[in-house]
């Protein structure tokens, strides 16, 4: 499958130099140096999501209206649904991956859009002060979605999955 993705920064050894440096030396001692085993690279989707705002600020008078347009665009981890407002989208390449190496999103992309445009909305409302909210109306269209891959490595530590940026 030809997807967009980050490109890979840490090599596995890395990735198990990090994991054994973060395990505290007591519990190396009273576990018998658990191994980590079954390192693998897979893939989280991560959806761009363009979004339009347009504010309008009400007036009394008849021809002059206030309106802004501001572009936000945020960047959502389709696996746990963590979201965040990014100023550039990462770089990326094109790269064919076997699909069994893609963690399977539990986002549905319709729900993802609907609750990251509430997210945007009460954030936006809460950074306007009370008495303004009335006379501001506010409009949110998603312009653009795009799919973007990033590497992940995954380590089977004492049963449990642990996830490691590559």
């Amino acid at each position: 499958m030809r997807v967009e993705l980050i490109d890979i920064e840490q090599t596995k050894n890395e990735a198990k130099r990090y994991i054994l440096n973060k395990i505290p030396l007591v519990s190396k001692v009273f576990q018998f140096n658990s191994v980590i085993g079954d390192i693998k690279l897979e893939y989280i989707e991560f959806k761009v999501l363009i979004y339009e705002v347009i504010s309008k600020k009400k007036n009394n008078r008849i021809f002059k209206n206030e309106s802004k347009k501001e572009t936000i665009t945020m960047l959502v981890n389709t696996y746990n649904g963590r979201s965040e407002s990014i100023d550039k989208i990462p770089n990326t390449l094109n790269k064919y991956i076997s699909k069994s190496c893609i963690r399977e999103s539990k986002i549905n992309e319709d729900d993802l859009v609907n609750v990251v445009k509430e997210e945007i909305v009460s954030r936006l409302t809460d950074r306007l002060s009370y008495d303004s909210i009335d006379k501001i109306s506010i409009q949110i269209n998603i312009v653009d979605i795009k799919s973007i891959y990033k590497p992940y490595w995954v380590a089977n530590f004492r049963g449990r999955n642990i996830f490691i940026d590559s």
